[in-house]
């Protein structure tokens, strides 16, 4: 597969997410690219920054309960503070896509596009990588033709939080293929499946 470029960006769950802001950026040496407050829906949202230094890119995000848990206060509660996704850029998204597909992979939703300012984004998010655990893929692209999208755009990236939050509410705990019809290596253990 030649059409990923590396990874985007990494993104990360945590309870005070001011506190995390500072860490990142008064000692870490990192700086603010982004950020948006009360992504989501009338139920549940999030707020986030996205802080970068380098080629490194950062996001870290908060819940926000309101008629329902955030499915970012429900990841810390379940999985504790920490990696929930990375975002693996890719020069060709819906090529990955088909190709992925024809293996069994599974997307939590459809492809999402917005515009930065600086060019066109493309994203979409798998279901997590295995049974009992929370985090999944991203696939970024970035570059159209002269075009290429720097930051975010809250359009899609509250796109993305509605299909996760639409998993939720239904009680969907799926994985990014069906490990019970793959034919993976297994140990003698076998994997349990999310129904």
């Amino acid at each position: 597969m030649n059409q990923i470029t590396g990874i985007d960006h990494i993104t990360l769950c945590v309870e005070n997410l001011e506190a995390t802001e500072f860490l990142f950026t008064k000692i870490l040496g990192f700086e603010v690219i982004w950020s948006a407050r009360d992504i989501g829906t009338d139920k549940s949202s999030m707020d986030t920054v996205v802080v970068q230094r380098g080629n490194a890119k950062i996001a870290l995000m908060q819940g926000r309960d309101k008629m329902m848990k955030s499915q970012i206060s429900e990841f810390v509660e379940k999985y504790g503070q920490g990696v929930q996704h990375f975002a693996i850029e890719v020069d060709d998204i819906e090529a990955v896509c088909r190709e992925w597909e024809a293996h069994g992979v599974k997307f939590s939703g459809s492809l999402k596009e917005g515009r930065d300012g600086f060019g066109p984004l493309k994203q979409r998010f798998t279901y997590p990588l295995f049974p009992g655990c929370g985090i999944f893929i991203e696939l970024t692209q970035r570059q159209h033709g002269e075009e290429k999208a720097k930051t975010f755009v809250r359009s899609t990236v509250e796109s993305l939080y509605k299909d996760i939050e639409r998993d939720q509410a239904a009680g969907s705990e799926r994985t990014i293929i069906d490990y019970e019809s793959c034919p993976i290596p297994r140990e003698t253990k076998p994997l349990k499946q999310a129904s």
